[in-house]
């Protein structure tokens, strides 16, 4: 096996002046803890009057007690839930989806 460079994006993306989204895509080597030898992070982060929140979150940083896989994502009250890794680019469209879908809880967060 040949060493993989260190490949890293880091790219904060503005969706309005009080929506963020925070991406991090590293390669990594292929392990049995990351078969697809991707590492990432994906945080979407409101403002509220008490400052910026995370409401969604996909990510493969850690193990959750409970769950099989590393890849999951985290839903508003930390609700945890796993998921498939296909790309970074899918994982972007999905996260850019659960924005549309909840865009009335996520109206109703940044109003409290």
């Amino acid at each position: 096996m040949y060493p993989v460079p260190d490949r890293t994006i880091r790219e904060t993306r503005i969706l309005a002046e009080d929506e963020i989204i925070d991406i991090s895509v590293t390669q990594v080597p292929v392990s049995s803890e990351i078969p697809h030898g991707v590492k990432y992070s994906f945080n979407y982060r409101i403002r509220t009057s008490e400052g910026w929140r995370t409401l969604i979150r996909f990510d493969n940083a850690h193990v959750i007690k409970g769950h099989r896989k590393r890849d999951h994502k985290h839903m508003f009250e930390n609700d945890v839930q796993e998921i498939d890794f296909n790309s970074p680019k899918e994982l972007i469209d999905e996260l850019m989806r659960m924005i549309a879908e909840n865009r009335r809880k996520i109206d109703e967060i940044k109003r409290r």
